[in-house]
């Protein structure tokens, strides 16, 4: 967990250095790209444009209560699961992506652009590799010259949100911010509007599916968890087991009913290492490809799916399916099991320390204050 002190510090940095101006954002290197929108600032919390609201005005927003946040994640009520929160029971609807068909994996990395993305582009480039990137919108404001290179590589630009908070924790207000300020970053950067958008800690529910859709947003979860960000964070946590359980997912192929998301992140220098290490393993066993590639659906709001090489692969793929299977067990139990017995599972995620879960949070906040104030 990330000391007070520096997480304050951090915090205080941002401050300094945000967008609250239509002042140009530089590039960690290379040419400064001037932003014409006035955005909020790194990891805050953001209030939405009128005319974002009224998008939602007329739609059917389930009536779901907001969940009460603590400082372990949102706080259950009951045992009870009727909105389908993912976070208690692994629920998922028809229209969230959680699977690719058999064969076929979509490989994502979430929190980025950061530092470290750069290291990560290097190697995807080598193998012409191209992946899913699901960026946070203070982020795309930070290194908006990462954003042109990803998207210009092929590369699929999806969003998770403004602040990397609990959606379920939202007001509607704040979660139409969350996605609509990430998403018009994107779009000023690079000209297209993502479809795709994954909700921090997977934290959904049917109020959050139904503002999604309203906005003509396509949640994204996954079904095999690297846990990959323990590296950096728990020092119980050994990155071998990363390797292992990709070893175990290749070796399952043949026999598995689905293919995979995996939940990866290109947040810090050893996520990114071990990104490199592992994605030969499911190379070799899958079709790699991006999320919507995978289940056939365009990647962004103007059309096309940017995808258009892919590294080969040992095995022969399915038919690409228009949409993810809907079993809450894909999402809860398909996660591999690590030497630790930490299975990748919605319930496992729930138990997570608040502190540890929230570090992701925190270290966005870190980098981005680093970006800015490389910038001073």
């Amino acid at each position: 967990m990330l000391p007070k002190l520096f997480l304050l510090a951090a915090t205080a940095l941002l401050s300094i250095n945000a967008q609250t101006t239509s002042a140009p954002a530089a590039a960690a290197a290379g040419t400064p790209f001037a932003f014409k929108e006035t955005y909020p600032s790194g990891g805050s919390k953001p209030t939405p444009k009128p005319e974002w609201m009224a998008l939602i005005k007329s739609a059917n927003i389930t009536n779901a209560p907001v969940v009460k946040a603590s400082a372990n994640g949102p706080v259950q009520s009951g045992s009870a699961d009727p909105y389908c929160d993912w976070t208690f029971t692994g629920c998922t609807r028809p229209d969230d992506i959680v699977a690719c068909p058999k064969g076929q994996w979509g490989i994502t990395y979430d929190d980025g652009p950061t530092a470290f993305s750069g290291k990560l582009y290097d190697f995807l480039d080598t193998t012409q590799q191209k992946s899913t990137l699901f960026m946070i919108g203070g982020q795309v404001v930070a290194f908006p010259d990462l954003v042109t290179r990803a998207y210009k590589s092929g590369h699929e630009l999806a969003m998770h949100t403004w602040s990397h908070s609990y959606l379920t924790t939202e007001t509607n207000e704040q979660i139409v911010a969350e996605l609509m300020w990430t998403a018009t970053a994107i779009k000023e950067v690079t000209g297209v509007t993502p479809r795709f958008y994954r909700p921090p800690y997977g934290d959904i529910d049917d109020r959050v599916r139904s503002i999604g859709h309203a906005l003509g947003f396509t949640p994204v979860i996954w079904n095999h968890d690297t846990d990959d960000w323990k590296v950096a964070e728990d020092k119980t946590f050994d990155e071998k087991w990363i390797d292992g359980n990709a070893t175990k997912w290749a070796s399952e192929a043949a026999s598995a009913t689905e293919g995979g998301i995996s939940l990866e992140h290109d947040l810090y220098q050893k996520t990114v290492d071990a990104a490199i290490r592992i994605l030969p393993t499911l190379q070799k066993a899958y079709k790699v490809t991006t999320v919507g590639q995978c289940v056939g659906q365009a990647s962004y709001k103007e059309g096309g799916a940017n995808t258009t090489t892919v590294a080969p692969s040992a095995s022969s793929s399915s038919s690409a399916a228009p949409k993810a299977s809907s079993s809450s067990s894909s999402a809860a139990n398909s996660g591999a099991v690590s030497p630790a017995g930490a299975s990748a599972s919605a319930a496992s995620a729930k138990t997570e320390s608040g502190a540890s879960r929230a570090s992701i949070s925190s270290a966005v906040l870190v980098l981005g204050a680093s970006a800015a104030y490389m910038l001073l």
